[in-house]
């Protein structure tokens, strides 16, 4: 015959271990779920518009996120404001707003001026089209990872260019 007590310390034995499990169990998939996270890393911005688009009589407002992983980058905007009757050209900078956007961002720095070595941003084809309402929702994905930190340049903002090239709107990536 067990003692009473001998079985009430073996229940709470078994307790305790099953609670171990649970938390190392609890704690391996927050741990994996936080090296998910560090996976992919986003950056967003803000469309604001440009003294050329605002000569030219736009009145833009929208947003813009970079997303990059492990296979690569992904940039979505949403832009308003755009004439329905115009496409537009639109791609990651490397230069702040404020600096007016520097120049295209590359891959490879000073190589191709078009994809895949710069990540446009597109409707269908390589342009941006606004819907009748004025309205564009672009992606565009490359295969490597945009810098974000280093000393070579860094993907710093998106652009949409008026058909001819003037910059009209920009958003900074942060």
């Amino acid at each position: 015959m067990h003692h009473p007590l001998t079985h009430r310390t073996a229940r709470r034995t078994t307790t305790v271990a099953a609670l171990g499990v649970v938390t190392l169990a609890a704690t391996a998939i927050a741990a994996g779920n936080t090296a998910l996270a560090a996976d992919h890393a986003s950056w967003h911005g803000v469309f604001t518009g440009s003294a050329a688009g605002a000569d030219l009589g736009y009145d833009l407002h929208g947003s813009a996120k970079m997303t990059i992983g492990s296979d690569g980058t992904t940039v979505e905007i949403t832009i308003a404001g755009l004439d329905p009757a115009k496409v537009y050209g639109s791609h990651l900078h490397n230069g702040t707003c404020a600096s007016g956007g520097g120049g295209h961002y590359q891959d490879t720095e000073g190589g191709a001026v078009t994809p895949p070595n710069e990540l446009w941003l597109t409707t269908s084809g390589s342009t941006l089209a606004p819907n009748p309402g004025g309205v564009a929702r672009g992606t565009g994905a490359a295969t490597w990872q945009a810098r974000t930190s280093g000393d070579m340049t860094l993907a710093r903002s998106v652009v949409v260019h008026e058909p001819g090239g003037a910059r009209i709107a920009c958003a900074d990536l942060t």
